[in-house]
């Protein structure tokens, strides 16, 4: 059997062709790096700059005027924050106030607060509060929530976490939220499991206030021009 023929390496040395293919490689991999390197942060740039505000407005007082030429509400705010992409507002530890002809103004302040575009909606969240000052033939109403979406120009608000409404004596929760139109003619729309607390009339010799629990029949008030609660789960 033959044997194979033996091969000597010897030390291999790079000619001047492979030295310039090479060096042409690695200034391509360093170009590549370079212009990936530069572009990215301006890419992430453009994309966080959308939701940059254009404008900040500090200790905000404004006003809206009704079709009567009256105030019909006012905002204030310590902190306005304007977004250009959507015309939509940010605001902090906001106050607003809705008024109304015939009754006291709601005054409606959450930690902060979202406006759209146009003005027509805002979402409150953090410790909502809305609440209306008594009057004569009418109790004082306050309403607390987590979040709160409010149409002033209409009259409303609703909401889809817990809450609770209080007039006078008397009380109702709704784990599942509310839909309240709180304009001269108030009324009441529950959701999910809530409960109802009645205060009796003390001048007909009554008890103790009476806890309704969570009979869907009951609510807070039994006249048309108040809060008339009814439950849908």
């Amino acid at each position: 059997m033959r044997g194979l023929p033996s091969l000597e390496l010897g030390p291999w040395f790079p000619t001047g062709r492979e030295l310039s293919v090479g060096a042409l490689l690695v200034t391509i991999a360093l170009l590549a790096w370079w212009y990936s390197a530069s572009r990215a942060p301006e890419d992430v740039v453009a994309t966080d700059s959308q939701r940059r505000p254009d404008y900040v407005v500090e200790n905000l007082n404004g006003v809206i005027m009704g079709a009567r030429g009256r105030p019909a509400r006012l905002l204030a705010t310590p902190l306005l924050r304007h977004y250009p992409d959507d015309d939509s507002s940010e605001v902090e530890m906001p106050v607003m106030t809705v008024f109304s002809d015939d009754a006291p103004p709601w005054v409606i302040n959450s930690e902060r607060g979202w406006i759209s575009a146009d003005g027509d909606e805002l979402l409150l969240q953090g410790a909502v509060r809305a609440q209306r000052a008594s009057a004569p033939n009418l109790e004082p109403v306050v309403l607390v929530s987590s979040e709160m979406l409010v149409l002033p120009e209409v009259d409303y608000a609703e909401t889809d976490r817990f809450a609770e409404l209080e007039r006078g004596d008397d009380w109702v929760t709704a784990m599942d939220g509310m839909q309240v139109w709180f304009g001269e003619q108030m009324r009441v729309k529950l959701f999910g499991r809530n409960r109802t607390r009645l205060a009796r009339e003390r001048n007909l010799g009554d008890g103790p206030a009476d806890d309704a629990g969570s009979n869907p029949e009951s609510g807070p008030d039994d006249a048309a021009a108040d809060p008339t609660p009814t439950r849908t789960d």
